[in-house]
Parts: structure tokens; sequence; C-alpha cells
């Protein structure tokens, strides 16, 4: 699944998305989830992947919350501690269903080619940004390719003795950068609309 959409259109997209989420109730939350579920059967299965691996950060996320809010009685958490610990576990699962949805429709040359193209005012800071987005990219597709059930010692002990960690030396990397299109500034001030206008609306 493609979009005809500039990389770094779909990127600043998800940016707002996950911006937006932060604030967002139960129920606008569960809509923009429903939203994904319908993006295809590729975002479902990445999604599901990476709720796999996100696991044990859901459940510890969950008894923070649910302890941490005053009302449990008998070791129990009490009722509004439960709901606002299921709101913050719904944002993160959205928010991971949103970063499947950009790993799906966006392939490693077009990811690297709009991280590039939105970081490229670092450049002049002396920021090494070709370097750094294909090490970024790069450490991407690694997690995403490891198996589920490996800690995170394992993962990190093998990254360094495979000497992944670095970028080979003479390595070429084709970014996929397209042009700027009117749509896809249109498209990102439709977003942006939509997504203000709802957290407005639930501000009242």
């Amino acid at each position: 699944m493609r979009v005809a959409l500039h990389p770094s259109t779909c990127m600043l997209i998800w940016i707002m998305l996950a911006i937006f989420l932060q604030q967002a109730q139960g129920g606008e939350a569960a809509g923009v989830g429903l939203f994904l579920l319908c993006a295809g059967a590729l975002v479902r299965q990445r999604w599901l992947r990476l709720m796999r691996r996100a696991l044990l950060l859901l459940l510890t996320l969950f008894l923070v919350f649910a302890y941490g809010i005053p009302g449990a009685t008998g070791g129990l958490p009490g009722s509004e501690g439960v709901q606002e610990a299921g709101l913050h576990v719904l944002r993160l699962v959205v928010l991971l269903g949103s970063l499947a949805w950009l790993l799906t429709v966006l392939e490693i040359s077009a990811l690297m080619g709009g991280i590039w193209f939105l970081l490229r005012p670092l450049r002049r800071l002396g920021v090494p940004l070709d370097r750094s987005v294909v090490r970024l990219v790069l450490t991407l597709e690694m997690l995403e390719d490891q198996p589920v059930r490996r800690s995170w010692r394992e993962w990190q002990t093998e990254w360094r003795v495979s000497g992944e960690g670095s970028v080979p030396k003479g390595l070429r990397v084709r970014l996929s950068l397209p042009h700027w299109h009117w749509r896809d500034g249109f498209v990102l001030f439709l977003a942006a609309l939509l997504m203000g206008g709802i957290a407005w609306h639930g501000s009242f």
C-alpha cells in the first residue's frame, strides 16, 4: 500500500497525529483506531507485531496510572485510576497503529528521504545528517526484523558484535524524494484543520 504524497507529508501527518493523541479523549482515540483498522491488512499485521513488542510497556503503563491515582482499596486500583490508565494505554496503542501505517505506506528509501527532507536545516549546524538518517532507518529495520521474544540486552549485544551499529564506509543509499506537490500542502492543511477542530471541540 503506497500513497501519492511526498514522504515528508506522511511524516508530518504522523507527527500531528501523535501530538493530537496526547490530548485525545477515549472516543476520539478510538475513532482514529477504527480508521487505522480499515487501512488494510498489512497495516493491521504490522500493528499487531508492534503491540506484541510493546506488551510489557503497555502493562507497565497501565499499572503506573492505575495505582498512581488515589482511590485504591484492598490492593485494587480505583475506578478513576483504571479509567485514566485505560485511556493512556489506548492512546499508546493507537499511536503504534499510526506508526504501523507510516511504515507501511512508505518504503525504506522514501522513509529515509522524508526524514532527510525534514531534518535538512540541521546540516547548517554541522549535524552529520546523511549518516544519522541511514543509521536511524537501519535501526528501525533491524528492530522490526528481530524475533519478538528477545531481551534488549541480547539485541544490544548482537548489534555491537555484528558491527551493524555503524554505517559502513562507502555505503551508497538511494533516497526516494519526489517533488513537493500542491496536494501535499492541501492534505496537510486538511489534516491540521480536522485534528485542530476535534481538539478544540473536545476542550469544551
